[in-house]
């Protein structure tokens, strides 16, 4: 169920805040090679939209119109509308003359499409007869897919297929990526919306082919087709692949359904899920020769604009796709059950599956007393269904350790963290054995797995969020870290800019840290538009590219990262663009290191170069404010801002980068476009700091 609205705003802020541009959806979510598309997108602070940047290449803009809110029309002006829309439904596609009479008009709301009813596109109309005989459920709206823009794409005949990313591009913006599909088969919709006076069209397809829709409140999505007696039809569903978390809605997914029913309404095939993903892939074997109907619906009957889906049809089976792992120090070694293996000795890589339920995987190793040594299953992390339960036993045969789950970082689309690792050190030398299986008993030839048995090597993967930056001046991006075998020191930033773009204030994750935030500059910046950067990070010896992502929020609760492809885009928009006027005093300042009931004098220097007379600094403020440390007693005089920072007594320990974030007021004069009037307004701006170590110990307490 969705709720309130005010729930949705709260969320909304909370999963994107750290971006402007955003798109909710895509509809369709891919379209044909050879072919042009029209798609439908809904999200946020689209204006000024100018195209669409889709990875792969083979893709062009043809056309981009941002849809201008449609505003609610008075009894008259509905009535003439709905004369209208009558005329056109039967065919007549002439210009209704206006109402006779001198007020007949006085009161009407404007919108470009309401005086050219009959010249709109199909899906120009779709959406204006939507918007007047759908009556708006604030339950069901959500400032994230709240603005509309339409896109008309070119797809090369020669594109390659398959999964891509699309973003919207703006003339000093880049919005997030959402996925899109390029195919090879023909495309079906959904019948477009009608008005109510006209009867309810069910769909229709021939496959194979791709089939596309959306999911709207309460609603269940209906296609006819026909096929023949020992036919065998697979339908893969995408959709919560297209949007992985929705922030505002509960489970924080779209749950789709899929049904087959012949003609005398018996359900033949049905689906809901393949192992653990939402999306169902269902088989159907054709009993006999006919017509047959399709049913796809949310299995809580939610539905909302972005529950849209994406149907490859075909007689193909589809396979069950396992990632490939990561780069081992060896190569691995694949073992089949009941193979004569012998002793394996570190490092060793395992190649292997649960073929069956209740089966497991016993390997013998051997390790010298003392000796440090990690056991770790990839499976899961690679889309494997496998729920991986490890244990280990000492050259005695007594149980050392066990593993089930390990909680890590949100990063990626698969929830659950069900891949054990297990580090440990041999009490004494001599034949080790690890013993893995599915903690459910479950089995298959699906139920693949690496299982890397080895000497710690510390390492790290980082990744870096919102994957579209904006930096006015300056601004933000926030890092998370992923430690293995015990990597826990500190990582250094790094960026790669010839453009003028630079890192600010602190630069490196702490030690025993997995999140920080950075701070950008972009003063030195002369080109403007939209550039690409390239970001590093280096610990241990070792340099990491940093993975560009998208936050996302679950079910108001998660926040979790989705992987983006390509480098950061960035660009000199967004709200911070007065932070040109703040910096740090002695501008290499040392961390601010504090104590529970301790406190500090903070100072920032102001640069009063152009400031309006009446300029005045209104509140400091911490960005993700830490538990007990509290900004007070700010003070302004021209050049400089003093303010205390506090810990309180019953503080926790802290260690962090943070950002201090400057509020200011000052006014301007405004002059009235039609009065001609000129009155004093006043205008808040906010600056940011360069990020700066904020250390809060506790005696006795990590």
């Amino acid at each position: 169920m969705f709720f309130k609205r005010s729930f949705f705003i709260i969320a909304v802020m909370l999963s994107y805040s750290l971006t402007g541009a955003y798109i909710g959806y895509l509809y369709p979510a891919g379209g044909r090679a050879g072919e042009e598309v029209e798609i439908l997108v809904g999200g946020q602070a689209l204006g000024g939209v100018r195209e669409a940047i889709v990875t792969g290449g083979g893709v062009k803009t043809l056309h981009c119109e941002n849809v201008r809110g449609v505003s609610h029309p008075s009894g008259s002006q509905r009535r003439y509308l709905d004369r209208w829309i009558r005329q056109i439904v039967r065919g007549d596609r002439s210009f209704l003359p206006l109402p006779a009479g001198e007020n007949g008009t006085i009161d009407w709301r404007y919108h470009p499409w309401y005086g050219r009813m009959n010249e709109l596109t199909p899906l120009q109309f779709e959406l204006v007869t939507r918007f007047l005989y759908v009556p708006g459920n604030s339950l069901q709206m959500s400032p994230s897919i709240g603005q509309n823009v339409i896109l008309k794409l070119k797809i090369d005949k020669n594109a390659r297929p398959g999964k891509r990313e699309l973003r919207l591009k703006g003339g000093n913006w880049v919005s997030n990526p959402m996925p899109f599909y390029v195919g090879k088969v023909p495309e079906f919709k959904e019948p477009r919306f009608q008005p109510p006076f006209v009867p309810k069209e069910r769909g229709t397809f021939v496959w194979p082919c791709v089939l596309n829709g959306q999911i709207m409140p309460g609603e269940t999505d209906q296609f006819d087709f026909e096929a023949k007696k020992g036919d065998v039809i697979y339908f893969d569903l995408k959709g919560r692949s297209l949007l992985p978390f929705v922030g505002d809605g509960v489970p924080g997914h779209f749950q789709a359904v899929l049904e087959v029913k012949d003609a005398e309404d018996r359900q033949v095939a049905f689906a809901d899920d393949r192992y653990f993903h939402p999306d169902p892939v269902m088989k159907f074997q054709v009993p006999v020769t006919g017509k047959y109907r399709l049913f796809v619906r949310d299995a809580l009957y939610r539905g909302r604009n972005d529950f849209v889906y994406r149907i490859e049809i075909d007689k193909n089976p589809r396979p069950y796709i396992i990632d490939a792992p990561p780069v081992f120090a060896v190569a691995p070694v694949t073992l089949s059950k009941g193979g004569k293996w012998g002793v394996l000795s570190l490092p060793t890589v395992i190649s292997s599956a649960i073929s069956k339920p209740g089966e497991k995987g016993v390997y013998c190793f051997s390790a010298g007393a003392g000796e440090r040594v990690v056991a770790d299953v990839w499976a899961r992390r690679l889309n494997s269904p496998l729920d991986g339960l490890l244990e280990i036993y000492a050259p005695s045969g007594k149980r050392i350790a066990v593993c089930d789950d390990v909680k890590r970082q949100k990063i990626g689309t698969i929830m659950q963290h069900t891949d054990p690792t297990i580090l440990f050190t041999a009490p004494e030398t001599g034949v080790y054995k690890a013993v893995l299986s599915d903690n459910a008993g479950a089995g298959g030839k699906d139920y693949k797995y690496y299982l890397r048995l080895d000497v710690p090597r510390p390492d790290f993967r980082i990744y870096g969020h919102p994957s579209a930056l904006e930096v006015p001046g300056r601004g933000i991006m926030k890092v998370v870290v992923e430690r293995y075998d015990g990597f826990n020191g500190p990582v250094t930033l790094k960026l790669n800019s010839r453009d003028g773009y630079v890192l600010c204030g602190e630069k490196t994750v702490p030690a025993g840290v997995d999140q920080a935030t950075f701070t950008l500059e972009s003063f030195r910046v002369r080109k403007g538009g939209v550039l690409n950067l390239e970001l590093y990070g280096s610990g241990n010896g070792l340099t990491r590219r940093v993975v560009p992502a998208t936050e996302a929020m679950q079910a108001f609760a998660y926040d979790h990262l989705i992987l983006a492809q390509g480098d950061f885009y960035v660009s000199r928009n967004g709200k911070y663009w007065s932070s040109g006027y703040y910096f740090w005093k002695n501008h290499a300042p040392a961390a601010l290191k504090l104590y529970p009931g301790s406190q500090t004098q903070l100072r920032i220097g102001v640069r009063t170069k152009n400031l309006p007379p009446d300029f005045a600094v209104t509140d400091v403020a911490l960005m993700d404010q830490p538990t007990g440390v509290l900004i007070e007693n700010v003070k302004y005089v021209p050049g400089e801002i003093t303010a205390t920072l506090k810990v309180t007594a019953d503080a926790k320990p802290v260690k962090v980068n943070q950002v201090f974030v400057i509020t200011s007021k000052n006014s301007y004069k405004h002059r009235d476009k039609v009065t001609k009037k000129v009155s004093t307004r006043f205008r808040n701006s906010t600056g940011i700091l360069p990020a700066r170590r904020l250390i809060v110990e506790v005696p006795g307490k990590k």
